[in-house]
């Protein structure tokens, strides 16, 4: 099953940058296991809150972010403020 995944988090750094660390340094891992990038944006009145929702199989998500934090914190994320939430399309 598909399932949705809404992630808000900040950075440290510009989104610019970061936003550029996500499409390129990152884009190999989650193409390798079918993570589809729907948005990612940053929040008009706070430049260092992001927000990023990606599809995939459910399950593949949260474990890409458990294997990917380092890098993720590297690339700017400050993990510790992520929030996650799944959704799954409803019958």
């Amino acid at each position: 099953m598909i399932e949705t995944v809404v992630c808000t988090l900040d950075i440290s750094n510009s989104f610019t940058e970061f936003a550029d660390r996500f499409d390129h340094e990152e884009a190999a891992g989650r193409e390798a296991k079918g993570i589809k990038v729907l948005y990612r944006g940053v929040r008009r009145e706070n430049p260092s809150k992001v927000v990023i929702i990606v599809q995939a199989e459910t399950g593949v998500i949260s474990r890409h972010m458990q294997e990917n934090t380092s890098r993720f914190m590297r690339n700017g994320a400050l993990m510790d403020t992520a929030v996650a939430t799944a959704y799954q399309e409803g019958c």
